[in-house]
């Protein structure tokens, strides 16, 4: 598919050069860190123009708002998890059900991502707004995904068949997201490598057959 072309979305601006999509990645990942440590209002464009080392002008031509570079980070950020969970949320046997025991490592690698997530998910909490969307339509595919392994595993015998996979996957989600915010606000003391990998081996006791 050419990029560009009728056949797909529009490139976006910069994009159809290497020097310009090299640029705009540059962009991404400096947005990332601030929006990580200063918060999506916290964070101005001139800011974010002095970290990526960029004139503001340069900026808006590559992101005509504020709004639009964050919406790419989110979107960024999500394709990579995309790439490190889709197989061990796809598929449900024994051996992917121990495979989620390493979404808290996931996590601890990419503290930058994590930070991020759990600021500007807090950030957006009002209903109505553009990210305050797309943070719910996260957490829905998320969670529909994983009643999907849940139920394809209880119909193929690997689990049992008295348990409920949506609040199986609710409580899942929910240990993840309290076991982010616990680690950042202990300065990684709390481990959520560690917490998950319990979590999973106890969740494994309660509903495998």
């Amino acid at each position: 598919m050419i990029e560009g072309s009728p056949e797909g979305p529009p490139s976006a601006p910069g994009t159809r050069q290497p020097r310009g999509r090299k640029r705009r990645a540059e962009i991404l990942q400096g947005a990332r860190k601030l929006f990580a440590q200063r918060g999506f209002r916290g964070t101005s464009l001139a800011m974010l123009a002095e970290e990526i080392g960029i004139t503001d002008a340069g900026l808006l031509y590559h992101f005509p708002t504020k709004s639009a570079l964050l919406l790419a980070v989110l979107e960024e950020t999500d394709r990579e998890q995309e790439t490190r969970m889709a197989g061990d949320l796809d598929t449900a046997d024994a051996h992917y059900v121990a495979s989620w025991a390493e979404f808290g490592k996931v996590l601890e690698d990419d503290p930058v991502l994590t930070a991020l997530d759990v600021l500007m998910s807090a950030e957006h909490l009002e209903a109505g707004s553009e990210f305050n969307e797309y943070f719910k339509g996260r957490y829905e595919t998320f969670r529909n995904r994983l009643v999907r392994s849940f139920e394809a595993g209880r119909d193929a015998g690997v689990f049992r068949s008295d348990f409920d996979p949506l609040m199986e996957a609710a409580l899942m989600i929910a240990t993840l997201d309290g076991l982010r915010l616990q680690w950042l606000l202990s300065d990684g003391r709390i481990s959520m490598a560690e917490a998950m990998r319990y979590f999973i081996r106890h969740m494994e006791a309660r509903i495998l057959a």
